[in-house]
């Protein structure tokens, strides 16, 4: 079985440089439009079982245009929603950057897992929803053969990946942007989650 993580596509709140992790009225922006267009050529080349896609507007509508293009069930999946930002939602003030930068540094370098925006989420409050997520598709599907597409958002395949793929350090992932339509490919081998390519580049070891 292969998993597919990819991000949406370019989204208003991505123009507008506004954190919109809660909000569901930032849709796609033409680009963005454009962007999931071309992911859904990519993936017609895939043996795709599934695509699940976080609630929020700007993944279901890249998630809508893949499995028109590829017929294939589409089924919204609330652990993939992008993590809270509490107070700083809504805001796209220089302040407010930095404290979300601040609360990156807390977790990856800092190790506090239960930092957290004000009224957010934490680290540990993410991985205690993504990681069972995870874990039953892998018992759901293990031994069958294909895809299974996961449409989420940067900040939470960013902070989760290094986790579950036995072969991605935050230490690689911290070199390479998780653009908008960016994919992670990984496929199960030996009871592990081995990643086969990150943002691109072909992955062996990290």
């Amino acid at each position: 079985m292969k998993f597919i993580f990819a991000r949406h596509g370019e989204s208003t709140a991505n123009t507008e440089k506004v954190i919109s992790n809660r909000d569901d009225t930032h849709g796609l922006t033409e680009l963005g439009i454009q962007q999931a267009g071309t992911l859904a050529d990519r993936l017609t080349g895939e043996q795709v079982i599934k695509v699940y896609s976080s609630p929020l507007l700007r993944a279901r509508q890249t998630s809508q245009i893949i499995t028109d293009k590829l017929k294939t069930p589409l089924i919204i999946a609330e652990e993939l929603r992008e993590f809270d930002c509490g107070a700083l939602e809504g805001r796209s003030d220089p302040e407010a950057w930095k404290a979300f930068l601040a609360i990156f540094q807390d977790w990856l370098q800092g190790k506090k897992w239960h930092v957290c925006m004000a009224g957010g989420d934490s680290f540990t409050d993410i991985a205690r929803r993504f990681f069972p997520f995870i874990e039953g598709l892998r018992k759901k599907f293990n031994g069958q053969e294909g895809s299974l597409v996961l449409i989420s958002h940067g900040g939470l395949l960013y902070t989760m990946l290094p986790l579950i793929l036995e072969n991605v350090s935050y230490e690689y992932a911290n070199g390479t942007i998780i653009g908008n339509t960016a994919v992670v490919v990984a496929e199960e081998l030996n009871g592990s989650l081995i990643c086969r390519e990150w943002c691109g580049k072909h992955v062996e070891d990290c």
